[in-house]
């Protein structure tokens, strides 16, 4: 537990430092961030319920991998937004730091995804690392990556391959994953643990 929570705060660390020297090499080069800047360093984001700005309102879904009902929200929205949480998330206090807006959830409308060039939230509550975990309930990583794929290609045509190359290559991006697919063999009739040894399914 306490190696996890290093490896967290060493992480967000990382990140915080990613987006403030960019801000201030982009400042020092006269191209001071604001909104919807060619050089504004955008945000991607994968992974579970940490990070699930609310994607899975917009997917055929259980209650337990949606948080759109009270009491979620209930200190800074004032209304649930589909964060597992009753306010931010670590991603928006990250993307706040940057000077960056609320990265939106892929699968929001996409009328409000004008700001696609700052970042998506691709996360999904539930969501874990391999395919099988709550298969059918939740985007499960490779389908998040499947989904970034698409919003490359949206970018690349609306920039250019050149513009939009250099915008993700200078794109952070960020992964919390992992912890469903150890909570889904207690939580389904998984066959994982009578299939593979315990080093096995970890190594998987």
């Amino acid at each position: 537990l306490f190696e996890s929570s290093s490896l967290i705060s060493g992480l967000v660390y990382v990140l915080m430092l990613t987006f403030y020297l960019s801000s201030k090499i982009n400042v020092c080069l006269g191209l001071r961030n604001q909104h919807g800047d060619d050089q504004q360093t955008p945000f991607f984001i994968f992974g579970d319920s940490f990070l699930d700005a609310g994607n899975n309102n917009y997917i055929n879904t259980t209650a337990l991998d949606q948080a759109n009902f009270w009491p979620y929200g209930i200190s800074f929205f004032h209304i649930p937004t589909g964060r597992f949480s009753d306010g931010r998330l670590i991603s928006d206090f990250l993307a706040e730091r940057a000077n960056l807006p609320l990265i939106p959830p892929y699968l929001q409308p996409a009328s409000k995804l004008s700001q696609v060039p700052l970042g998506v939230n691709f996360a999904s509550s539930g969501a874990g690392a391999l395919v099988q975990t709550f298969r059918g309930s939740v985007i499960n990583l490779h389908e998040q990556l499947k989904n970034y794929k698409k919003v490359e290609e949206w970018l690349k045509h609306k920039l250019g391959e050149v513009k939009a190359r250099k915008k993700l290559t200078r794109a952070v991006y960020l992964f919390s994953i992992g912890s469903n697919d150890y909570i889904s063999l207690f939580m389904t009739n998984s066959t994982h643990l009578t299939t593979y040894t315990h080093s096995q399914y970890v190594n998987m």
